[in-house]
């Protein structure tokens, strides 16, 4: 018995090795890297963890390599759909 409700049907995944994919990998990493921006300024720096400067920018610079990470190998999608979307030929 039909309900009537039609599902999306999945995409079928881009071409990895494209430039375009790439670019939407490197703007999912962005993505990503803004929300564990958002979460890491929510945990409190005090007391004898707090390193200054050189901390700040070393974690930093480690959360872009955590975010890079994440969108080559932790699937959100989001590079996924983009790509497909501005690739879509009709």
């Amino acid at each position: 018995v039909s309900s009537g409700v039609n599902l999306p049907v999945a995409p079928a995944k881009g071409d990895r090795s494209s430039e375009l994919y790439k670019v939407c990998v490197e703007f999912e990493a962005l993505f990503v890297k803004q929300m564990l921006d958002s979460m890491r300024a929510t945990v409190a720096k005090d007391g004898l963890l707090d390193g200054g400067m050189s901390e700040d920018v070393f974690e930093d610079m480690l959360y872009d390599e955590y975010a890079k990470k994440m969108a080559e190998t932790a699937q959100f999608g989001l590079a996924e759909t983009m790509y497909i979307q501005i690739n879509h030929k009709k």
